[in-house]
């Protein structure tokens, strides 16, 4: 597994929090946060990125109105599970 190291210039790193603990975990959640809304990790991804549990990333995701991919197939998928219920 390599790594990647990002410099973030002090004037903007403190926009993600106080101390520089603050801003590396804050920025790894802005990351997270924007990897999934545009498709590119899944949930249980951001979440692992993020270092936050995957219920707490979802409650994140609620907060700040990002909404959760529901494509056909999951909805076919609800309609067989509820058929078979009934």
């Amino acid at each position: 597994m390599s790594t990647v190291t990002l410099e973030i210039p002090e004037e903007f790193a403190r926009s993600f929090g106080a101390t520089a603990e603050e801003a590396a975990r804050n920025a790894r959640i802005e990351l997270a946060l924007e990897m999934y809304r545009e498709g590119k990790w899944s949930t249980g991804k951001a979440a692992e990125f993020s270092g936050l549990y995957v219920g707490k990333f979802m409650d994140l995701l609620r907060d700040r109105n990002i909404s959760l991919p529901y494509t056909l197939e999951m909805l076919e998928q609800d309609i067989r599970h509820a058929c078979r219920r009934l």
